[in-house]
Order: structure tokens, then sequence, then C-alpha cells
């Protein structure tokens, strides 16, 4: 047996058995201590009570012993002021008052600082087994119970070892390292004594927190025991290039057994690697640090799925363009806008023009275009006529197919000889260009042709024949060949944004429109010769660039080119069947002679006394006759040779196709703008609808407004601060309408003005009259 020893007694075991059998633990609550009766002595388990106790006082702990669970430590602390006796045994006692345990203790003398001259704490601690260590309970009074400064502090650092907050490193490794002697980590020297956050081990038990040492390392006191390396364990990295100033956490999930479970640590705070400054894209890691920037500039850079793809948009551009692809539009200069080609019968690259591939395919096709290409029609130089569709005014008509010309016949001898056409005088070089006759193809006409009963016309000598054609004006046809500006089919989103900041509409500006009404709508102006204000319409006027003024025209205005009462005739633009002509000229009719007295068998007859009737009944314009100066008329059934404009029974006219009268109009703005600026007020009209207040007037009645009542013929100025727009229409009497200087008067007028910011206008009514009028504002 040990010197010194712990005997549980017999009452004691008795005790304990009986706690047992009844289910409730043993509880111990007080130790004393005694001086053996003055000598030391070898205790036995009879002993009931202490041979000469000297001290008893509650117990400050019980606790197991970490290896061996069936031992059980018992610690008391006796006070400075208690003592004068020495210590030879000693007794733990429940709460019964039976002495469960005896303690033979080495002789101690406990020193009390009124007698002694010195005064100490007395910690005694008490080891015993017991078969059941998990039923003993201590019975604590913490009233009493004292704790040592040693017992106290060194409970503080290991309770705080085992504490998630560790102690901060000064360098943490960022791969696998020999655990031994001072070497170099993360852009530091680490010197022997220097604390270690290793995070990259090749085996991952070996990480943790260690101290550097010359020889081998250990791991550091607060992370050396399983107990100590917990879940969620912190720690702060004092320096490094790429870890300095960070805080780290151990992400490994409980249970950890230090040297078999492996670790792993991850930077929970600090340095990413990303410069400081400002991004539109982050990418952000678990703890929200962000961990890469970028400033992208396309919708892939950014990630964006959520949209729609290039065929999808260019699929609902041309669904939503109000100028599908293959539209043909009439434009009076050489400048092709983006979006079209001229009609002129090239050859071009389906893959450039896809989508107005697939609108023409090959129909116009003729061989020798080459493989992934297509031909365009040919609009130099030609007309275009409403197909016929069934109508039955122009039979077997195809979409898209030539026609020839109607001819006429030119008399070039001078001499009334039967024929009833020009005498052109002995001159057979110039009769085509001087009245108004076109070159023809004597191949597309049958070999005998009957003039006025007269055959075997020839292309030269004393008969000469020609294609007629109505007074007309040269515009450049072109066709829509794209909905987007696009290059080689591929969408150019610069040129896209362009367009959109501009809020460009499918009609481009400049284009000549036609229109079944004498309503102009927004964003056109009627091609009436007028001028404008450049400042007015900014975009019109840069287009046309002053192609149609004229001398005397003021400074900052442009000319719009006249279209009223013409044809429009595609520009010959190098194709030779029209030539000489300028974009945007004017070219007289062909002229025709009129017989109205002359026998029902024979051509071109009215059988009408009246000139002017017989025009009218032949389908013939008036003409000019300074036009065709030195044209002589030859009549027929001996009638005698006449200057213009002819006499009752002969007279002349310019010949005419087929036509329905239209306005056109010219593309003059792409949103509500007034003086170059956008017109939000009035972009909410256009698409929601203008908002009209229709006043009903008559002779001397006032034209009420919003603001204040206006008078028939009082000239006002718009301050509103927007355009306003005006229409008028009456069934009797007439109106003038005047604003920014022009001046419309009419019996039968119905017409819309726009009047800008601080232009002046009015409305003057005759008597008696029967007429409204409409103020609309965006």
């Amino acid at each position: 047996m040990a010197d010194y020893y712990t005997l549980l007694t017999n009452a004691g075991i008795a005790y304990e058995t009986a706690c047992k059998a009844a289910g409730v633990p043993i509880k111990l609550s007080q130790i004393s201590v005694g001086d053996g009766g003055g000598a030391v002595y070898n205790p036995a388990a009879t002993a009931t009570a202490l041979k000469r106790e000297v001290w008893r006082g509650p117990l400050n702990a019980l606790f197991q012993d970490e290896k061996n669970p069936s031992w059980l430590l018992a610690e008391v602390t006796i006070p400075p002021e208690e003592g004068g006796w020495y210590v030879r045994e000693a007794g733990l006692w429940t709460d019964t008052g039976i002495l469960y345990a005896i303690v033979k203790y080495p002789e101690s003398f406990k020193p009390v600082l009124a007698t002694s001259g010195s005064g100490k704490e007395f910690y005694i601690r008490s080891i015993f087994e017991t078969s059941n260590a998990s039923l003993v309970t201590l019975l604590i009074d913490d009233t009493v119970v004292k704790a040592t400064r040693a017992w106290v502090m060194g409970y503080l650092a290991d309770e705080l070892s085992k504490l998630d907050g560790k102690q901060s490193v000064r360098v943490a490794t960022t791969a696998n390292i020999v655990l031994s002697s001072a070497q170099q980590i993360d852009g530091v020297a680490v010197l022997s004594g220097q604390r270690v956050l290793v995070t990259a081990q090749t085996l991952a038990k070996d990480n943790g927190l260690y101290v550097a040492a010359n020889g081998a390392w250990v791991r550091a006191a607060d992370a050396n025991a399983s107990a100590k390396v917990t879940p969620g364990l912190t720690v702060m990295v004092e320096e490094g290039t790429a870890n300095g100033d960070s805080l780290w956490h151990l992400v490994t999930n409980g249970p950890i057994t230090l040297g078999t479970t492996a670790l792993s640590f991850e930077m929970l705070a600090g340095r990413t690697g990303i410069q400081a400054g400002t991004y539109k894209s982050l990418t952000v890691d678990k703890y929200g640090r962000a961990t890469a920037g970028a400033n992208p500039e396309t919708l892939a850079g950014f990630g964006i799925k959520d949209t729609y793809t290039k065929p999808e948009i260019e699929a609902m551009i041309a669904q939503a363009s109000a100028l599908p692809v293959g539209a043909v539009v009439a434009f009076p200069k050489t400048a092709v806008p983006a979006g079209f080609l001229e009609i002129d019968g090239s050859v071009q690259s389906i893959a450039t023009y896809p989508d107005l591939f697939a609108y023409l395919g090959t129909t116009f096709n003729t061989g020798g275009e080459g493989a992934g290409n297509f031909r365009l029609p040919e609009s130099r130089g030609e007309f275009l006529r409403g197909w016929d569709h069934g109508r039955g005014i122009d039979l077997g008509r195809a979409v898209g197919s030539w026609q020839k010309g109607t001819m006429a016949a030119a008399d070039v001898t001078g001499a009334p000889d039967g024929r009833a056409v020009i005498g052109l005088g002995q001159d057979v070089a110039t009769p085509l260009s001087a009245y108004g006759i076109d070159t023809i193809n004597i191949a597309d006409y049958p070999a005998s042709i009957f003039v006025a009963g007269t055959l075997g016309v020839q292309a030269t000598g004393p008969g000469y024949v020609g294609s007629a054609r109505p007074r007309n004006l040269a515009v450049m046809w072109c066709i829509k060949a794209w909905n987007a500006p696009v290059n080689q089919g591929q969408v150019d989103v610069g040129e896209l944004v362009k367009e959109v900041q501009k809020l460009k509409a499918a009609v481009p500006v400049g284009a000549l429109v036609p229109f079944p009404l004498g309503t102009v709508p927004p964003g056109y102006l009627e091609a009436d010769n007028s001028l404008f204000v450049d400042s007015v319409y900014p975009e019109l006027a840069a287009y046309l660039d002053k192609k149609y003024n004229v001398a005397g025209d003021p400074v900052g205005s442009t000319r719009l080119p006249e279209t009223r009462g013409e044809f429009l005739r595609g520009w010959d633009h190098g194709r030779g069947v029209d030539p000489g002509r300028a974009v945007g000229s004017w070219q007289k009719g062909s002229m025709v002679a009129v017989d109205t007295n002359i026998a029902a068998a024979q051509t071109i007859a009215s059988n009408l006394a009246d000139a002017a009737a017989s025009r009218v009944r032949a389908g013939y314009d008036a003409g000019d006759t300074g036009l065709y100066a030195g044209v002589t008329l030859m009549g027929v059934n001996a009638q005698t040779t006449s200057a213009l404009p002819g006499s009752a029974e002969v007279t002349y006219g310019i010949t005419r196709p087929n036509n329905l009268a239209i306005m056109w109009c010219i593309k003059a703005w792409n949103a509500p703008v007034n003086q170059g600026t956008i017109d939000v007020a009035g972009l909410s009209a256009q698409v929601g609808g203008l908002e009209a207040r229709p006043r009903g007037v008559g002779d001397g009645q006032t034209w009420q407004n919003v603001t204040a009542s206006r008078v028939s013929g009082t000239v006002y100025t718009n301050t509103t601060g927007r355009p306003i727009q005006v229409q008028v229409a009456i069934q009797s009497g007439s109106v003038t309408a005047t604003c920014g200087g022009v001046t419309l008067t009419t019996t039968g007028f119905h017409a819309a003005f726009v009047v800008p910011v601080g232009t002046t206008y009015s409305v003057t009514l005759s008597s008696p009259v029967n007429a409204v009028w409409s103020e609309l504002r965006p």
C-alpha cells in the first residue's frame, strides 16, 4: 500500500450500497481535517470519525479523473485565518453525517497569521475510487466555497484555451510546409517562438495552430488538445502578403480528435486580391466578400439570360416595323438611307441581306447571279403601276412583271397625209426629247403598226415612233432591305443604340409616302413645294440640304419638293431609259394631238366641237404651250395645220396612265418634336391618342380654347409652351387659315396645320359659313 491513501469506510460502503439499491445519488457535502491525535497513523475502514478533528468545511470541488473515470478527486481550500495545527488526516462526509472516506495525509503545518507570523491558504486534494462514480454528487454551498489563486488562474487558462477565439498568429501558410525550423511564409520570415496558423498541409490532420521552433514545431498551448480545437475556432492573422490582417475560422464539424480528424480552415474576412474601386459586376464568396470585379459592357458580360436572342429581336423588329422588308419607297435625293437599297436590278449577297432574300427569293433572277446571290428588281426609269389582282383593268399581269409603254407615232414630214398625230417638221434627230416621247424598242411591238389608217411606220425616216409618258418627277425608288442597322447579317449594337436614342421610325426622314386622304398625319408634311424653318424640322432640313430651294428663299429655311398633280418616275441612275435626269427634276409629258371632228372609224376622235371637252373625254391633261415651242398641229380631213394651242377642231393634251389621286407627303421627323427637341407630351398623345376638342362655329361666333376665347379673323401667338394642331373642315362658305406666313383659302377646305411654339395663326370664316374645327393638343 502507498504511504498516503484514501479509504472508503465500512459505513461509507454501506451508504453507497443503500444509495445504489434505492437509485439515489451519493451526496458528499463536507471535508474535515485532523491532527491524528498528535502523530501520524494508518487509518482503518472501520473508522467512523477522525482521531482528532481540527477543522471542517464544505467541499470546493468533486470531479472525475480524465484518465481514470472510476477515480474521484475531492478538493478544499482552508482559508488563511484558520490554522495553528498540523494536518495528518482528512475525512469526506455525506449530507447525512456519515464518514464516507478517510484520508491519510502527509504531515503539514497550517499556520495562522495571528499567532504564527505568517498565513497561507491550505489546499487539499484527495483521490478515492468508487465502483460507480456517476452516482456521486457534490453538494456545495456557494456562499462558503473558496478557490485558490493558483486554482483560479489555472482554471481560467484551461477554460480560455477551450474557447473558439484564439490568440492571434503572426502568419498563415499558403501551401504545404515542413513543420520544423525557421522559414519564410507568405512573405514573412517566421522565427522561433512565433505562432503560425497552418492551413494547407497535404495531410489535413496536421493543420492547426503551431509555435515555430528551430527544431520540430509543437502545437500551441491553446490548441494542443481535442477539447481546445472545436468547430468554429477563430484566429486573426497579423501579417502576410496574401493573408495579412485577415480572420480565419475552422469549418470542420465535430467531433474532432486532434491529430486524426482532417482540419479545414477558411478565411472569414480579409483580403481577396480584388483592388479597391467601383465595379459593375462582382463575384462574392459565401462570406459576402468580393473576390473578383469587372466592368462589362455587354449583356453577356453581365451574364444576363432573361432577355431576347439576336434572332428573336430581329423577328420582333421585323414584325413591329411600320415598314416591312420588301416595301418600296421613293426618295427625292440620291442618298440611300440606312436599311434600304436602290432598286437597280443589281445582284446582292444572300448572306449580307438575308431578310430581303427571304422575301424576294429568286423572283427576279435572270441567271448568272452566282451561288449565294439574288437579283433586285429594276425600277430605274420606270413608273410603278398598281397590280390588277383580278380587277380586270390590266389583265394577265404578275406582280413585278415589266410592261411596255403605249406607243405614240410622230409624222416628221409636216404634211397632212392622214396620220392623226403631231407634225414635227423635217427634224428626225430630236423628236423624242422635244415632244415628250421616250425611245422604244421596236422588238417589243408587232411588225405592222396601224396608225390612222397607215401601215409600216419605221423607227427612223419620215415616220417615227416612241413611247408616251405622263408628266413626272424623278425619284429614286428604294427597297427596304433590313429592319435594324446591320452588317453582314449581324446586329451592329452601336448603330442600334443610336437609332433607339434618336427614336428613329421605320420610315426614314425624307421618304415620300402616299396617303389616300387630305389629312397630313403626325410626323409628315405635304410635299407641296412650301418652305419650312430648318430649326422646326432639323432632320428633314439636313436630308434635303436645300436641294429644292430657289433664289430668294430666306436663310434658315428649306423648300419641299413639289408633288401635287405629278406622277413619280424611277430615277434613271445610269440605266439609259431616261438619260440625263437628276433626282428630283421635273419632266414634261408626251404630247398627243386630238382631232375633234373626224370620222368615227379613225383613231383618237372625240366628235366634240369643244377642244377642252375633247381632252377630258380622251383622258388627256392640259399642256403648257411654252413647253412645246415650235410644235404645230396637223388636222385631218383637209384641215389646215395650226399652231398651239390649236383650234376648236384640232387641239392637244398630255398623256397619262390610269391613276388614283393621292396626297404625297414627306417624312419630316421621327418623333413628335418642336425646335429639334422631343415633345414628351406629344409622344404620349401619339401613343395614347390625341385629345380632340371639336367646336361648332358660325359667322361671328368665337373659337374656344382651354385658356381663352379665339375670335374669327384675329391673329394669335401660340404661347402654350408646346406645339398645337388645328384641323378645319367646312360644308359651306369659305375659310382662310393662316399659320407661320402660309395662307390657305378654300371653299372645300379640310386640313390640319401645326402651330409651333411662338408662331402666329388665325382662322377667318366667311358669312354665311357652316364649319367646324378641332384643336388637337398633344
